[in-house]
C-alpha cells in the first residue's frame, strides 16, 4: 500500500475529527494477556475486555486498514441484522455482550498494561498511522457501539455502560499482512473478493483513471461504500471488451449470471504481462459512458419500433413503475424515469466490442466508429433483438441476458453497420 503525504491513494476519505498522532488512549480492564505469535518474530497478540464506553470515538479515524466497512442508509443510518443483533444485545442483555460477540481486533504501534491498586489496571494503546493501524475486523461491534452510545436515552445508556467487548491487540504486525488478516478473520460475515482486492491496491490504476471524470464518486470499491455501481460490475464491462479473451466467434454471455468471473479475469489480468487491463482501464470513462448513453436510449428506441417497453416486468415491477424513477446515470450527469434491466443491457453493451480496433501487443484500443455517432445508429436494430427475444420468444429479461444467441445477435448487429459504412470491422 503505498502512501503519499500519508493518505493511501485508494483511500476513503477519513473522518473530520481532527486527531494528532500518535494517537494514545488509556482503558480500564482487569486483566490483559499478552503472546508472542509463533513463527512471526516481533510480533504479539493480546487480548481484554474492555466497557464498550471506555472506547474512544477517535477510533473512528482508525478503518482505512479494514476492507468492509458497516453498510448505511441513504440517510446515514446503520442498517443490517448484524448491527441490529450487537445493539439489541447491549440494551436488552448487556452482560451477553462479552461473550455473544467475537470483538474488535486492533493493529497497534503499542499497548502498555499496568496493574492498577484493587487489581484493577489500564491499557496504554498508541496508533501511530491510519494506514498501518486501527480496527482490521470488528468494524460493525464498534459502529454499532459508537450509534448506540450516541442514540440511546438516559435509561437504554446505563445498560450500555454494562457492556463488555472483547479487544484483541495485534502489535507488530507488517503492512503485508493486513489484507490476509482482513480475509481469516470473522468468518460469521466474510469479507468478499473484492473489497480484498480494493485493500491489496489492484483497483488503484481505475480509481486513477475515473480521477476527475463524471460519475467518479459513483462506483464503490467494497462492500459497505458508497456509490450506485458496485466494482465488480465495472469489472465486467471491462471484460465485455477484453478482446483478449473474447472476439467475435466468443461471447461474454456467461458473465451475466457469474459475474465472479470477472473479478477471476481481472485478477488474472493483472498479473500477465503484457496485460489487457494496460489498455483497457484507460478506456473505462468511455465504457461506462456507453453504458448509459444505451439505456437512456432504450425506452425512445424501443417506442420507435412500436414496443411498450414501459409496460416491460422486470421481476416484480414493470421497468416504467413509480419506483423506477430518477433512475441514476451517473456517467453522463443524468437520470431517468425506466430501469433498464441488465438482461438488455449486457448483450447490447457487450455489442459494441466489434467496434473496437485491438492489438495488445502495439498497446492499441481504439474505436473505428465514434461512440455518439454509433449509439444513435445502432440502437433501434439491438432493441430489436431485445423485444424479439422477449416478445416472440417469451423471454424475461434475466433470459434474455444469460442467452449466448442474444450476444450473437446483437453483434452481428454492430459488426454489419460497420461493413456498411465502410469501416473496417472484420475481426
Amino acid at each position: 500500500m503505498k502512501a503519499e503525504n500519508g493518505v493511501r491513494p485508494n483511500a476513503a476519505p477519513l473522518p473530520t475529527r481532527s486527531i494528532s498522532l500518535p494517537f494514545t488512549f488509556t482503558v480500564p480492564t482487569h486483566e490483559y494477556r499478552s503472546l508472542p505469535i509463533p513463527g512471526l518474530e516481533g510480533t504479539k497478540m493480546g487480548d481484554c475486555f474492555v466497557a464498550v464506553t471506555a472506547l474512544p470515538e477517535e477510533l473512528d479515524n482508525f478503518m482505512e486498514v479494514n476492507p468492509r466497512v458497516p453498510n448505511r442508509t441513504q440517510k446515514g443510518v446503520l442498517s443490517g441484522p448484524v448491527i441490529k443483533g450487537i445493539t439489541e444485545t447491549m440494551i436488552e442483555n448487556p452482560e451477553d455482550m462479552a461473550i455473544k460477540n467475537q470483538g474488535i481486533y486492533l493493529l497497534v504501534e503499542d499497548a502498555t498494561f499496568t496493574r492498577a491498586t484493587g487489581g484493577n489496571g489500564q491499557l496504554s494503546i498508541t496508533l501511530a498511522d491510519p494506514l498501518r493501524h486501527g480496527i482490521v475486523n470488528g468494524g460493525h461491534t464498534y459502529a454499532a457501539i459508537r450509534d448506540a452510545i450516541d442514540n440511546a436515552d438516559e435509561i437504554e445508556r446505563a445498560n450500555i455502560a454494562r457492556a463488555y467487548v472483547r479487544v484483541h491487540i495485534l502489535q507488530g504486525i507488517e503492512d503485508l499482512k493486513v489484507a490476509e488478516i482482513a480475509e481469516g478473520l470473522n468468518r460469521s460475515k466474510q469479507v468478499d473478493d473484492p473489497s480484498l482486492a480494493n485493500l491489496q491496491g489492484h483497483f488503484d490504476k481505475i480509481r486513477e483513471v475515473m480521477a476527475g471524470t463524471v460519475g467518479e464518486q459513483a462506483i464503490a470499491y467494497h462492500q459497505g461504500a458508497d456509490g450506485d455501481i458496485y466494482i465488480v460490475e465495472v469489472l465486467v464491462f471491462l471484460q465485455m471488451f477484453n478482446r483478449e479473451r473474447f472476439d467475435r466467434k466468443k461471447h461474454p454471455h456467461y458473465l451475466y449470471s457469474r459475474t465472479k468471473s470477472a473479478l477471476e479475469f481481472y485478477q488474472k489480468d493483472f498479473e500477465t504481462r503484457p496485460s489487457p487491463l494496460d489498455i483497457l482501464v484507460p478506456k473505462l470513462p468511455e465504457i461506462l459512458e456507453l453504458g448509459d448513453m444505451i439505456q437512456r436510449e432504450t425506452p425512445p428506441a424501443a417506442k420507435r419500433i412500436g414496443f411498450e417497453f414501459g409496460r416491460m416486468k422486470a421481476g416484480k415491477n414493470r421497468v416504467g413503475a413509480k419506483t423506477n424513477k430518477n433512475i441514476p446515470l451517473p456517467f453522463l450527469n443524468a437520470s431517468m424515469n425506466h430501469r433498464v434491466p441488465k438482461g438488455w443491457l449486457y448483450p447490447m453493451l457487450a455489442a459494441f466490442r466489434a467496434n473496437v480496433s485491438w492489438d495488445l501487443r502495439q498497446s492499441k484500443f481504439e474505436w473505428k466508429v465514434p461512440l455518439k455517432k454509433l449509439v444513435p445508429a445502432v440502437i433501434d436494430d439491438l432493441i430489436r433483438v431485445c423485444v424479439t427475444e422477449h416478445r416472440d420468444n417469451n423471454l424475461q429479461p434475466d433470459k434474455v441476458g444469460k442467452r449466448e444467441s442474444t450476444y450473437v445477435q446483437c453483434y452481428d448487429k454492430v459488426q454489419l453497420y460497420l461493413l456498411e459504412s465502410g469501416e473496417s470491422g472484420v475481426d
